[in-house]
């Protein structure tokens, strides 16, 4: 998860300036935890000195209005656009013509384009060779800023080195994009490697994150690669020089390049113009996803100028159950971003049979998704939707909780996740079909998510109680009562009362949070409980807002059997308060009360 502790911070210190009075333990208690706190900094200030490729051509690119920051000609609107899959984007021939305008560039920069050149000849086959009449070049200028388009746009095709991009990996860059690739993190796989921090993207720039569809790129049966020199760094576009980009698994790799080519990026070029192979047909490309008319296709290219005899593009039918006008998105698809929108296949005309389609949404990376539905109209089976039906989980597959299973006629009801995952899946049979769906999703908010794994995050014990709630890891002490883990990984932490002696009949332990707002609209909070043993008292939940509530806004007494249970309370506080927690001892030492992954979500429970 990635908190905002910062913002979190601010928060405290601007409520603690309101109207809720707070005794001189409670206060220092605040403030101790305030300087505690960790705050999210800017990435690499140690290299910042030497900045990314990437980076300095953003620097060199200030003031144009580029795609993805240095491809000219693509809108920012253009849905289908051409890629190394599309053979038309590949040189014929592994000898591209190109032109210089010498008189732009000293005598010390034309050394420089030199060896960006000499390395693509020392370990590629490509040869960038002096124009003589060739109809299709490029042409390398001093123009504004460092870009170049995408593979061969056939004419003569700009290539701007300005100022500020006399350097040699970025003229490595710029002619990677020449030769036909476009940045790593634009990949159709990239989701399940990377998290795009939407939130740290300058204003206006979020579309430079978008991604292509595998119709749409081939990635050469390449894994993905942080270290390619077209990969942006952590911090692109970023408005405040908080991270951007954050890898999905820890990783020792820095994103972006200072450089030039990592060992991936060799191997694609080399694949891609089929380096290890005699002048003549390349390799035929891999076979693209299924198209709507259900259709597969693959290419190869000629690189003898006097020619090849055969041809350059395969296709075939793709099997049953494709079916013509199913657009190939009805197969597993991530989507991130705070905000989007899934349509049924084909909407608004009739959806087809044997769909199996599944959207595993991610949003922002760490904040719960709201989920509602705009347009409905499915083909009804009964309570259980024996026939088509579209099922939504609250959790990152079909073995999370599902939340509901939907058809009909009328709109399901709004869902917020518990995480920060949400699945969705969409079947159909052989039958009956109709309009499908519109659905919108978008990020909530957290305002408090601990785990206690690694600190009491926010929360600390009040001073008015008998004892405190214990951070813990595994099995509490006393036997035949508490949890024998955390609710989630089995390994982390939570906070229990030990009932054992010398805490007594009716003793209460009380945890309370730091200072949230009120809302008109409502909060709901979500959290995990255990009460197990033959003696176990009270579980209590108050709003402090100066004085704490006569009556709890939730509670549950006694034994509720060795699990881990989910609590989700809807609250409408008036004015600022905190959350208190107050766990009451029962008869004896068989008592222990845990409690566990506390979520304060800024959006009503569904």
């Amino acid at each position: 998860m990635y908190r905002s502790f910062f913002a979190f911070s601010l928060l405290i210190a601007a409520c603690l300036a309101g109207p809720v009075p707070l005794n001189k333990a409670e206060e220092d208690a605040i403030l101790l935890l305030e300087k505690k706190l960790p705050k999210q900094k800017p990435l690499r200030t140690k290299q910042q000195a030497e900045k990314d490729i990437m980076d300095q051509i953003l620097d060199a690119n200030n003031e144009l209005n580029l795609f993805e920051g240095d491809i000219p000609g693509v809108s920012v609107n253009t849905m289908a656009r051409n890629a190394i899959r599309d053979v038309t984007k590949v040189w014929t021939s592994r000898n591209i013509p190109f032109v210089i305008q010498t008189t732009d560039f000293s005598s010390s920069e034309l050394a420089v384009i030199d060896q960006a050149i000499e390395e693509y000849h020392l370990q590629t086959c490509i040869r960038f060779v002096p124009r003589t009449n060739e109809p299709d070049y490029i042409h390398i200028k001093k123009l504004t800023g460092c870009w170049s388009g995408v593979g061969v746009a056939g004419g003569e095709q700009e290539v701007s080195f300005g100022n500020g991009c006399i350097h040699k990996g970025i003229m490595m860059h710029e002619l990677m994009h020449a030769v036909g690739f476009w940045h790593e993190q634009s990949r159709s796989d990239r989701d399940d490697w990377v998290v795009i921090q939407w939130e740290n993207i300058q204003e206006g720039k979020a579309h430079n994150f978008n991604k292509y569809s595998q119709t749409e790129v081939d990635t050469l049966g390449a894994t993905y690669d942080y270290g390619s020199v077209m990969h942006y760094s952590a911090t692109s576009f970023s408005k405040s020089g908080l991270p951007t980009i954050v890898a999905r698994t820890p990783t020792e790799e820095v994103m972006g390049q200072r450089n030039g080519f990592s060992t991936l990026d060799l191997q694609k070029i080399n694949q891609l113009y089929s380096c290890h192979m005699p002048v003549g047909w390349s390799d035929w490309s891999a076979w693209s996803p299924c198209d709507d008319t259900c259709t597969k296709t693959r290419r190869r290219f000629c690189s003898d100028p006097a020619g090849c005899s055969g041809h350059t593009t395969e296709t075939q039918t793709c099997p049953w159950p494709c079916m013509a006008g199913v657009h190939p998105d009805c197969g597993s698809s991530f989507l991130g971003g705070p905000s989007g929108e899934i349509k049924s296949p084909m909407h608004p005309q009739n959806y087809h049979d044997f769909l199996n389609c599944q959207w595993l949404i991610n949003a922002t990376g760490s904040d719960p998704i709201t989920l509602s539905f705009k347009e409905f109209s499915v083909e009804a089976g009964g309570a259980n939707c024996a026939y088509d039906a579209l099922k939504v989980y609250d959790g990152a597959n079909d073995k999370a909780p599902l939340l509901g299973t939907f058809c009909g006629e009328e709109n399901p009801p709004e869902f917020t996740s518990s995480g920060d995952r949400m699945f969705i899946t969409f079947s159909t049979d052989s039958s009956y079909n109709q309009r499908g769906f519109i659905m919108e999703y978008s990020s909530v908010p957290l305002l408090t998510d601990c785990d206690f794994d690694t600190d009491m995050c926010t929360f600390f014990q009040d001073n008015s109680d008998n004892f405190d709630w214990i951070r813990h890891t595994g099995s509490t002490p006393s036997g035949q009562t508490g949890p024998t883990a955390d609710h989630t990984s089995g390994t982390g932490h939570y906070l229990f009362i030990e009932a054992s002696s010398p805490q007594d009949v009716g003793h209460n332990a009380i945890l309370r949070s730091q200072i949230y707002p009120p809302s008109s609209a409502g909060y709901c909070l979500d959290f995990y409980y255990h009460m197990y043993g033959s003696m176990v008292g009270d579980l209590n939940v108050y709003l402090f807002t100066g004085v704490r509530q006569e009556e709890p806004t939730w509670s549950m007494s006694g034994n509720q059997g060795n699990q881990w249970l989910r609590a989700r309370v809807e609250i409408k506080p008036t004015s600022n308060f905190q959350l208190m927690f107050e766990a009451v001892r029962g008869g004896d030492w068989r008592g222990d009360i845990a409690i566990d992954d506390i979520k304060l979500i800024s959006h009503p429970c569904q």
